[in-house]
C-alpha cells in the first residue's frame, strides 16, 4: 500500500464523520433562506468554514509531528490516543442522543442577522463570520478534523500526499455545505421549497443522527487503537 493510500485509509473515514453536522447545516439553510443574495451568503459562509478547518487540521498536523519528533509516535502511545479519542466520541454520541435542546443555532443566528441594505463587503464579512462561528462551536467536527490532521502529521507522507489528503478532508467535510450551496445556485426557486422541510427534519432529529455517527466512528477509532496493540 502506498503512503497516500495508507493515509487516505485513515483520513477519509474521519472526513465522513466530520461531515455529519446537522446543527451547522441548519444554520446554513436558515441564512440561505433569509439572504436576499444567497450566492454571496453561501460562498462567504463556505470560505469562513474553510478557514476554520484549515486551522484545525494544521494544529492536528503540528501535534502529530511533535509526537513523532519527541518519540511518542510509537504504537502504544498512538493506541492510547485512539482509545481515549474513541471514549470521547462515545460520550459525545450519547450526550447528543439524550439531548433535547433545539433551536440553539437559530438564537445565535438572530444575533448575527445581516441587514440587506448594507454593502456587499459588509455582508461578506458578516456571513464569513457566521461560517467561522458555526464551525468553531462545532466540537464533533473539530475533533474528527483534528484527528485526521494528527494522522497526517504522524505519517508525514510528503508535501504532495499531505496536500491531497487535506484537500479531500476539506471537500468531504464540507459536503454538507457544498451540496445545498450548489442546489441554491443551480435551482434557486426549488431550493427553498426542498430545503425548508429538510431543515425542519434536522431540527427534530439532528442530535440523534450526530450521536449515532459519533458512536459508530468511536468504535472504528477504538478498533484502530486496539489494532495497534495487536489485540484486534
Amino acid at each position: 500500500m502506498s503512503d497516500l493510500a495508507g493515509l487516505l485509509a485513515i483520513t477519509i473515514p474521519l472526513s465522513w464523520a466530520a461531515a455529519v453536522s446537522p446543527v451547522t447545516l441548519s444554520i446554513f439553510l436558515v441564512i440561505m433562506s433569509m439572504a436576499q443574495k444567497p450566492r454571496l451568503a453561501g460562498f462567504s459562509f463556505y470560505l469562513g468554514a474553510i478557514v476554520v478547518l484549515l486551522l484545525t487540521v494544521l494544529i492536528g498536523i503540528f501535534l502529530g509531528q511533535k509526537l513523532t519528533v519527541s518519540g511518542h509516535a510509537d504504537p502504544i502511545t498512538m493506541a492510547a490516543i485512539d482509545i481515549f479519542l474513541g471514549a470521547v466520541l462515545f460520550l459525545l454520541g450519547f450526550r447528543n442522543m439524550v439531548s433535547k435542546e433545539h433551536g440553539k443555532s437559530t438564537n445565535i443566528l438572530n444575533r448575527l442577522q445581516v441587514d440587506p441594505k448594507t454593502g456587499q463587503l459588509h455582508q461578506f464579512i458578516k456571513y464569513f463570520s457566521i461560517g467561522i462561528i458555526a464551525f468553531l462551536m462545532n466540537f464533533s467536527t473539530a475533533i474528527f478534523v483534528l484527528a485526521a490532521g494528527r494522522a497526517i502529521g504522524v505519517v508525514n507522507a510528503g508535501f504532495t500526499n499531505d496536500a491531497t489528503s487535506i484537500l479531500l478532508l476539506i471537500l468531504i467535510t464540507l459536503l454538507i455545505i457544498e451540496i445545498p450551496l450548489l442546489f441554491f445556485i443551480i435551482l434557486p426557486d426549488k431550493a427553498h421549497k426542498v430545503m425548508n422541510p429538510v431543515n425542519e427534519w434536522i431540527s427534530n432529529h439532528g442530535n440523534l443522527v450526530t450521536g449515532i455517527f459519533c458512536i459508530a466512528i468511536g468504535f472504528f477509532v477504538v478498533y484502530s487503537g486496539l489494532g495497534k496493540l495487536g489485540i484486534a
